[in-house]
């Protein structure tokens, strides 16, 4: 992977600067935001200050009206709804949102999580038996889904004819396959003629636009008064964990609903978010995307990785500060025993994946019966940031039946590199794959043992496939935003300026930054002689820098002298703000 750097051509630059003074922002951030597309007054504003005054209306979404009528029609009856939910933090988080307001409207709720140690993704025969246990058919139950279900076909019919459901509800936004579930209603912004003009939202988004939709739907009826409603901001706080944490783009819908979560998760209302954050020693009064995505999502994904969900749940949920705090001890535990099973394993599974490098595999397929399923996923990124390709890993699918653990069934967690698209090169290895199921960036899947070898050739050959497409090309090289010229780059207010961008994660990339080569002061490197620290005078002024893993990078530059890729944190000080460069990349020119 490379970067790259464009500069603005001068009827660009003088249109972004006009756009600038219209609107009173920093030429900087506007340079940033037009390199990116946002050309226009209208768009830069809806950028920059998203009004959640401006939500589409649920009821476009295809399913919405059915599935509201099937709620407000249990609620008036009084009869129970079941939750299946996902263990991931997309799921969890579902799961709290649905079960908050159900109890707050008054309807009879109940909730499951699957153990991933223990049960399949998503719906089985396992799950719902402990979900809907005891329930009986004279009751009506509803069965409603979050963050799964839309491939979940037999499992559809199994909650309807064994179980005795009388309305199957699902909401997911993961793709649909050729055939849908029987169900009741489906609520999926990523259905073919949903209708819905945003179909990038995560599970608990989706969740979200749900409870929108009925809580209107109940206040029309008089089922709730206007002055007792759910304050659905109040679920803000989870519809931003989890969109986080699933790494959805962080545009549109989702860039205005995470901005008023992340809003609402500063103010610390939940004695349990108020309880992680501090555990997480995330101590700044506002709680940012980058705070979400590797501060609080991995400690509550940690719960589900290791066979514990339900107490993320328990958490969202907890009425009490001391509930809470006894709850997220129990996480860091968890939490804790993740990062153990990650280093133990992580030398096998990088000495695997270098071997298939040397032999130029463009896919990387990794087997190994002694890693964790819990920790696939998160291990499988690693060796995607550290070898620039998708991987899959796989481990025995401990949970497989008697007969599919005499054919010996691998389960398997794959992320991908922008450019290549996941989920269509499962679709091209179908023949020898059991079941799959994700988006572009991620996917889990289920393979034979027998077929391994096969499938790692398919996949090998779907990547190159799509690898090159010249779309492929372009997107492995990372644009960098800006060069840095001006002396007020630095300047504690442009720090300030910068947080217009957040929520930034996928698809509104953290800026990248370009300073030109130049000496650097007070080097010296920390953690094992692997990390660069350094100040550099710029601008007028003292900047502290630091750049990690880099250090051995660093002693081969000629005079010491590099050109820096950067982005631009805030650091703080005896309780002061202080810009600091974190450095990503040290290049010999300053070009590219």
């Amino acid at each position: 992977m490379g970067y790259s750097y464009v500069p603005l051509t001068a009827e660009d630059k003088a249109a972004a600067a006009l756009l600038a003074r219209r609107l009173q922002l920093s030429p900087v951030l506007v340079e940033i935001l037009y390199r990116r597309g946002l050309t226009g007054e209208a768009e830069l504003r809806a950028f920059l200050y998203p009004r959640l005054d401006s939500l589409p209306d649920p009821f476009s979404m295809a399913g919405m009206a059915e599935a509201v009528q099937v709620l407000v029609q249990a609620r008036a009856e009084q009869r129970p709804v079941y939750i299946h939910g996902d263990y991931d933090v997309d799921g969890i988080t579902a799961t709290s949102l649905l079960q908050g307001f159900f109890a707050a409207a008054g309807i009879r709720s109940f909730w499951y999580i699957p153990r991933r140690t223990e049960e399949q993704y998503g719906l089985s025969e396992k799950s719902l038996a402990k979900l809907l246990r005891g329930v009986q058919p004279q009751e009506k139950p509803v069965l409603i889904t979050v963050d799964c279900g839309i491939s979940s076909m037999a499992e559809v019919r199994l909650a309807k004819e064994r179980f005795g459901c009388a309305s199957v509800i699902i909401t997911d936004h993961h793709l649909p396959g050729p055939e849908l579930p029987d169900a009741t209603a489906i609520i999926n912004p990523k259905l073919s003629g949903c209708g819905f003009p945003f179909p990038h939202l995560a599970g608990v988004g989706v969740a979200f636009l749900f409870v929108h939709a009925l809580r209107r739907a109940l206040v029309e009826r008089h089922m709730l008064s206007r002055e007792h409603m759910p304050n659905l901001k109040h679920c803000l706080d989870l519809v931003a964990l989890g969109t986080i944490a699933d790494v959805v783009p962080l545009v549109g819908l989702n860039r205005t609903l995470v901005r008023a979560g992340l809003e609402v998760l500063a103010a610390r209302q939940r004695d349990g978010v108020a309880a992680l954050a501090a555990s997480a020693r995330v101590m700044t009064a506002a709680i940012t995307a980058e705070d979400v995505a590797f501060r609080l999502a991995p400690r509550i994904n940690a719960c589900g990785r290791l066979g514990q969900p339900e107490l993320g749940v328990q958490l969202f949920l907890a009425q009490d500060a001391r509930e809470a705090r006894r709850l997220v001890h129990d996480m860091e535990a968890l939490n804790t025993r993740r990062k153990e099973l990650e280093q133990a394993i992580m030398p096998a599974i990088a000495r695997a994946c270098e071997e298939q490098v040397q032999k130029g595999r463009a896919a990387l397929a990794i087997y190994n019966p002694d890693c964790h399923p819990g920790i696939l996923g998160i291990l499988a990124s690693r060796m995607v940031d550290r070898f620039g390709l998708p991987v899959i890993l796989f481990t025995d699918d401990h949970q497989a039946s008697g007969a599919e653990q005499q054919g010996k069934i691998l389960k398997g967690s794959g992320r991908s590199v922008m450019g290549v698209n996941l989920h269509e090169t499962l679709t091209d290895c179908q023949e020898v794959i059991e079941q799959f199921g994700g988006h572009p960036m991620a996917a889990g899947l289920t393979v034979a043992l027998a077929q391994l070898d096969e499938f790692s050739n398919l996949f090998h050959k779907s990547v190159l496939q799509q690898m090159a497409r010249p779309a492929a090309n372009q997107a492995r090289d990372t644009p960098v935003d800006y060069q840095v010229e001006t002396g007020s780059f630095f300047e504690d207010d442009f720090l300030q300026t910068m947080l217009l961008m957040e929520p930034c994660g996928e698809g509104n990339p953290e800026p990248l930054f370009l300073m030109p080569a130049g000496p650097l002061s007070q080097v010296r490197t920390v953690g094992n002689h692997e990390h660069l620290v350094f100040q550099i005078e710029t601008c007028g002024r003292t900047v502290s820098g630091v750049g990690f893993n880099l250090a051995r990078q660093y002693a081969e530059f000629p005079g010491n002298e590099a050109a820096l890729i950067f982005k631009l944190k805030q650091r703080y000080v005896r309780g002061r703000e202080h810009p600091q460069m974190q450095v990503i990349e040290l290049l010999h020119e300053s070009g590219q």
